[in-house]
């Protein structure tokens, strides 16, 4: 039976065998379409040649073999009961072919009683361990083999595809086979530079859901055959594309003209502690040039921790104040907000009065007096959390919206800030530096500044690790800085205690009575996320005079505490933090004349916090950090506005992603192309992207 070709964009539906259920299930993965369905790859091959017999199997010594074992056999025996210490179920399975046999053992999985009969041929994949009765695998994954109507193994490679609800991978696999051999595509619309030596799209597809036997199994399982690089750039493109086209168009929105003149730039120059580095001269200048444009300013600016972000932030927020307009800088928490309202009147001076905090943990007639101010004008500069977002926030004269860590805000806030000004400047900073490839894809519509230097009379930081057993020379070492009369940060990971495996994780309550029996005599603070917001201001305050000497804290302290006098800071289970983070905690200390200390204590994991020890440089901190946990966790939140590709890697694909970009940039420049427009009004609607007349 021959069947009419299908687009890619056709629901998948279409296909046969597909009921009500199965079709739920595969709608609740978000697979709606043809595309979807065979984007959607794999998630492991079998080679046949790694296949085991059962007789092979054997045990070296007094261990099993090492690694992980396939092997293909027959269900001769399936028994079910219940253990006697626990109380849980026990599925045995005796599997057999001409050589031998082995027991399978799986706990609490009941329903395998069910799916499983005696005569099943089953592809069993696990680790082989030395049970009562011999060798034995526990817990193995399977997939069942040549039941009615199923796809046989033919080739050498066997793709795998995970079950979705009562959709088994087998029956994955005969929609594939069938929307591969109906699929139909147009005239190829990626560019030439891009796809030159690279499958077409419904080969690369073949290849990857139908291997040849010549193909390579490291390159199948690593994702680098050239008919992965094909649908990873064709991801990249399109997403490079769609933020392309979102870039030109705010381009053309005509944005306030912010005016500058000599004047101005000497009121500017007053607020100024120091002198400027190069970076932050040449990133101030990029934020005026895009001020006095008359386009909208989107930009975001980024640096290592301690390159000034704040003070180039005060500048910009400063220009458009000083001309009849108002700057808001958004942030994320109330101790930020506080800190960054302490550097802003030590910059402004006796032109601090025009600035006015708005936080949500304001008494009523607090907060409704900082609102009046706000909507007259006679607040200039607005620094605030949240409750900027409210409905009975207006402004005067809304110019510029400054987002600190803009990640930790769902677009739908940041819409809500934006009505409120019309159509402001708006201008990003991040925390910590973000490897390249993860800012393109993140903020890949924002034009972007780099602070690559850092201030003068920075001191170096030494860094060290110490295993648990140890730690008594950290506490040593805080003993002798305390001894000096500076101060010290203590940062513990959790609030609760928590036993998570075999690891037993000290709280901050914990921590505390450690660090009042270490050290008796002098005044402590403690902090963290549940205190009421006036509590925790407090307390921070006690620290920042030098009331107190030891900061104990969570990670509230991880951005936008200055306290020069703190020259070192311990870190309890450092283990339990990205390289960003500790990297950004660190950036704590070494703000004074002295030279300053940052202590990690952990027993695992050393090997990745060494990294940390070997460089202060955070642009490569950040990289690492990326290849580590990977983008959706770099943050260390889930980025709801990170990009979700099924294929591409960002940091597999990083250099990819930069050609994509540049290959963007010059066809939004030139035209589309026809063959272009028709893809991107096709998927439109998938890409989130408005639809090209």
């Amino acid at each position: 039976m021959s069947f009419a070709p299908l687009p890619l964009s056709s629901k998948v539906t279409v296909l046969r065998g597909l009921g009500p259920a199965r079709a739920a299930a595969l709608q609740e993965a978000g697979i709606d379409s043809l595309r979807d369905l065979l984007w959607s790859l794999p998630y492991r091959y079998v080679d046949r040649g790694s296949l085991r017999p059962l007789g092979s199997l054997e045990m070296r010594g007094f261990e099993a073999d090492p690694g992980l074992v396939t092997v293909l056999g027959t269900i001769q025996d399936l028994r079910q009961s219940t253990t006697h210490v626990q109380r849980m179920a026990l599925t045995e399975v005796l599997l057999a072919d001409e050589t031998g046999s082995l027991r399978l053992v799986w706990f609490n999985q009941p329903y395998l009683g069910r799916s499983l009969k005696v005569g099943d041929r089953l592809l069993v994949f696990g680790n082989l361990f030395l049970g009562r009765h011999g060798l034995e695998m526990r817990g193995p994954q399977f997939e069942l083999m040549e039941r009615s109507g199923d796809i046989g193994w033919v080739s050498r490679y066997l793709p795998l595809y995970r079950r979705l609800g009562p959709l088994t991978g087998r029956v994955r696999q005969k929609l594939v086979v069938e929307a591969l051999g109906r699929a139909h595509l147009g005239e190829d619309w990626l560019p030439l530079d891009l796809s030159q030596d690279l499958p077409d799209t419904l080969t690369a597809l073949r290849l990857l859901h139908e291997p040849p036997d010549s193909s390579e199994a490291q390159a199948l399982e690593e994702g680098t055959t050239p008919a992965h690089r094909r649908l990873a750039t064709e991801e990249l493109f399109a997403f490079s594309l769609g933020v392309a086209l979102r870039r030109a168009g705010r381009l053309k929105r005509r944005g306030l003209v912010v005016p500058t003149s000599p004047e101005l730039r000497e009121r500017l120059r007053a607020f100024l502690p120091f002198r400027l580095t190069g970076a932050q001269r040449r990133s101030f200048k990029e934020i005026v040039d895009d001020l006095t444009s008359g386009r909208v300013m989107n930009r975001l600016l980024q640096g290592d921790v301690g390159s000034g972000k704040t003070l180039v932030a005060l500048l910009s927020m400063a220009m458009v104040a000083e001309t009849g307009g108002q700057g808001a800088l958004l942030v994320p928490t109330e101790v930020l907000a506080r800190q960054h309202a302490a550097s802003f009147q030590r910059y402004l001076g006796a032109d601090a009065e025009a600035m006015q905090l708005l936080l949500g943990g304001m008494r009523a007639a607090e907060k409704r007096a900082a609102l009046a101010r706000i909507a007259s004008g006679e607040a200039r500069y607005v620094i605030g959390t949240h409750a900027l977002f409210q409905e009975a926030v207006a402004f005067h004269r809304l110019q510029l919206v400054v987002v600190d860590e803009q990640h930790r805000f769902g677009v739908k806030q940041r819409e809500a800030l934006k009505e409120k000004g019309g159509d402001p400047h708006w201008l990003v900073m991040s925390a910590t530096p973000i490897p390249r490839s993860l800012a393109l894809a993140v903020f890949g519509d924002l034009d972007q500044s780099v602070l690559d230097e850092l201030p003068p009379g920075r001191q170096p930081i030494t860094s060290r690790l110490f295993k648990p057993d140890l730690a008594e020379r950290a506490w040593e070492l805080v003993r002798r800085e305390l001894a000096e009369g500076r101060q010290a940060f203590v940062v513990s990971p959790s609030i609760d205690p928590s036993d998570e495996g075999k690891v037993q994780l000290r709280d901050i309550q914990a921590m505390e009575a450690l660090l009042r029996a270490i050290f008796p005599d002098e005044a402590l603070e403690v902090v963290h996320g549940r205190l009421k917001a006036d509590d925790m201001a407090a307390r921070m305050a006690r620290f920042v005079s030098g009331e107190a000497r030891i900061l104990l804290a969570t990670t509230v302290i991880e951005v936008g505490v200055d306290v020069p006098n703190a020259t070192v800071m311990v870190v309890d289970h450092a283990e339990r933090f990205g390289l960003s983070q500790l990297h950004q905690l660190r950036g704590r200390v070494g703000r004074g004349a002295h030279r300053s200390h940052f202590l990690m204590i952990s027993g695992s994991e050393t090997e990745r916090l060494q990294t940390l020890v070997e460089t202060q440089d955070g642009f490569r901190i950040a990289q690492r950090d990326l290849e580590l946990r990977g983008p959706g966790e770099f943050f260390g939140v889930r980025q709801a506005g990170l990009p979700q590709f099924q294929v591409a890697d960002l940091v597999r694909d990083r250099t990819l992603l930069l050609r994509c970009r540049e290959a963007a940039d010059r066809a939004v420049a030139q035209g589309l192309s026809e063959a272009q427009r028709d893809w991107l009004n096709r998927e439109h609607a998938r890409l989130k992207l408005a639809e090209i007349s």
